[in-house]
């Protein structure tokens, strides 16, 4: 089976990365797979027997602002209610998350505490004319279920199904960046203020109306922050902090929060700058490890439960327990350029000369590893290089053990003296 040509069909590493960016913003997300089948409706499971489908016609993204949420106390619609859209279950077997999902809630069921499907619709459609055309029940096995921060539960008055609902990633960070944004607003009303400052006129005591109304209109004309014109005998007073303008240490801790609401260390999310080399490159060697991590025990279990689920629909001869068997080759995390594939190609050519003169290595097998090295080095010689480039590639010496360049020897040839 080309699995290959099952996802570039459907798009799917664009819309999983969308789902996947959804799901952190709002603890979870769907990817919904638009079936070709025979089924009477989208609330039946298109799994059974009795359904064939026929294609996966395309994927679609919903998230929480797609559910129809309804919270009440039961989690159920009330009996006898005109707008029960899951008429195929007794109220007793399950029930409705505010978020949408319709958990099962059989004892005695193979699903029991897992979703049954998605209330697709108006988040309010309960208090609508016709709630029952404004929502419709989903079968779960239409979607690619995919939640953040699984094991996170909430507290005792909303609590949260950590494994199905999640827990948001961006939510605080987007509530500390928000504060930011005020903040900022407020800090440049304040370096206003210190570049142009409150000017108070206060009128003389046989001042009318007309005066005050000249005076205002005069004022007009200052480059000021603000201005104020009192009649005779008022006192303003000033009310500032000692005008000292230090928001760096308040910026530090709220960047701070940031880094671990993302679980990114400053040098990764903010850039790294001149001087802090060695523990940039931990940091971003550790940041390489999670992305990692997140790949082989997150991403590749997603990806397979997919293209199971779609082998599933499409062919009846897969049976429920199928497991799909391929490879997943993530492309690098870190691209070295032109010049850094050379340089590392030729420090192992060095080495290897190295072992075969010291007879660790015979020459067939330096010559296997130069081979394996040279394959993956994917260097377009077609560009040009800079001169100082060309020049370093043309001093290039293998033979040498690493200690001198061709050129530097010629050079002290020239000189006169003995080669070093």
């Amino acid at each position: 089976r080309d699995v290959r040509s099952l996802l570039d069909g459907l798009d799917f590493t664009k819309n999983f990365i969308e789902a996947y960016q959804k799901a952190r913003r709002d603890c979870f997300s769907l990817l919904y797979m638009v079936l070709d089948d025979d089924s009477r409706g989208v609330q039946y499971d298109p799994m059974a027997s009795s359904v064939t489908v026929r294609d996966v016609k395309k994927l679609e993204i919903h998230t929480i602002d797609n559910l129809a949420r309804y919270d009440s106390s039961h989690g159920v619609v009330p009996a006898g209610a005109d707008a029960d859209p899951i008429e195929n279950l007794d109220y007793d077997q399950y029930e409705i998350r505010p978020t949408g999902i319709v958990m099962d809630t059989d004892e005695m069921s193979d699903t029991y505490k897992e979703p049954l499907g998605y209330l697709i619709g108006e988040p309010n459609w309960i208090d609508n004319t016709n709630p029952a055309t404004d929502v419709k029940f989903f079968h779960r096995n239409r979607f690619l279920h995919l939640t953040v921060n699984r094991t996170v539960d909430g507290d005792l008055t909303d609590p949260t199904l950590g494994k199905y609902e999640g827990d948001s990633v961006l939510v605080n960070v987007y509530d500390i960046l928000n504060g930011l944004k005020k903040g900022n607003w407020s800090m440049m009303q304040t370096i206003f203020r210190y570049a142009a400052k409150l000017y108070h006129v206060e009128l003389p005591e046989d001042a009318d109306e007309e005066d005050y109304d000249n005076a205002i209109q005069e004022m007009d004309n200052l480059n000021a922050k603000s201005e104020i014109v009192t009649p005779s005998g008022y006192e303003i007073q000033d009310y500032q902090t000692d005008g000292q303008l230090q928001p760096r240490e308040y910026f530090d801790v709220l960047f701070d929060q940031i880094c671990a609401s993302v679980e990114m260390t400053k040098s990764v999310l903010f850039g790294t700058q001149s001087g802090t080399v060695t523990g940039s490159e931990t940091d971003i060697k550790n940041y390489f490890n999670q992305v990692e991590r997140l790949r082989n025990e997150e991403f590749e279990h997603l990806i397979h439960t997919f293209v199971e689920m779609v082998y599933q629909l499409t062919d009846n001869r897969t049976e429920n327990e199928y497991t799909a068997e391929f490879d997943i080759e993530w492309g690098p995390l870190f691209k070295l350029s032109d010049m850094d594939k050379v340089e590392r190609a030729t420090r192992l050519m060095q080495t290897v000369s190295q072992g075969v003169d010291t007879f660790i290595l015979t020459p067939m097998e330096a010559r296997e590893v130069l081979q394996q090295e040279w394959a993956d080095v994917d260097v377009d010689w077609a560009d040009d290089f800079s001169d100082e480039e060309v020049q370093f590639l043309q001093s290039l010496n293998v033979h040498q053990q690493g200690a001198e360049t061709a050129e530097e020897k010629t050079e002290g040839e020239i000189k006169g003296g003995a080669p070093r």
